[in-house]
């Protein structure tokens, strides 16, 4: 008992240290994480650090790559208008970890890195135009050498050829 017969309080529990997020992790200049939907640990990186932050990914044990994909953003009326993102998983820590990063269309290669990307940055070359520097072959993957644009882009005026439906004989004369 202390003072005038009052049992002296407990101290307040201390606090857990806060585990480092997956930016810190990575301690890329200008990284940022990103809170997504699926919950999915993110980080936006600058595009001239996007190589960078796979390589740090690999050091964190994220060394099996899974998707590297592009969103096109035309209506956003900015310049980078071109989203890629890099998701990869980690057995040790058993989960995901994605990054990714605004262009206006060029980006360092992350093949040396993870080499299962190769097919997937000829792939966003071919449809979206993303020019990937480094990259070891960066030609056409889905679509012949002469086509003329890329047909992800929000914006590509797509050619349109006439189905032969009995409905649209007449209209089309076929």
């Amino acid at each position: 008992m202390t003072d005038a017969g009052k049992t002296p309080e407990a101290a307040p529990p201390a606090e857990a240290p806060k585990a480092p997020t997956l930016a810190e992790k990575l301690a890329i200049d200008g990284g940022v994480d990103q809170v997504e939907m699926d919950g999915i640990p993110t980080v936006v990186v600058p595009p001239a650090r996007f190589a960078d932050a796979a390589r740090a990914l690999t050091g964190l044990s994220y060394i099996r790559f899974l998707d590297l994909s592009v969103v096109d953003h035309v209506e956003s009326g900015r310049a980078d208008r071109f989203e890629v993102y890099l998701v990869t998983y980690s057995m040790k820590e058993k989960g995901w970890a994605r990054i990714k990063t605004f262009t206006e269309g060029t980006l360092p290669s992350v093949t040396s890195t993870y080499h299962g990307a190769n097919a997937y940055e000829r792939e966003a070359f071919d449809l979206f135009g993303i020019t990937f520097t480094g990259h070891p072959n960066l030609t056409r993957i889905l679509l012949p050498e002469g086509w003329k644009g890329h047909p992800l882009r929000r914006d590509y005026d797509m050619p349109t050829e006439p189905v032969d439906f009995t409905v649209t004989r007449d209209l089309y004369n076929t």
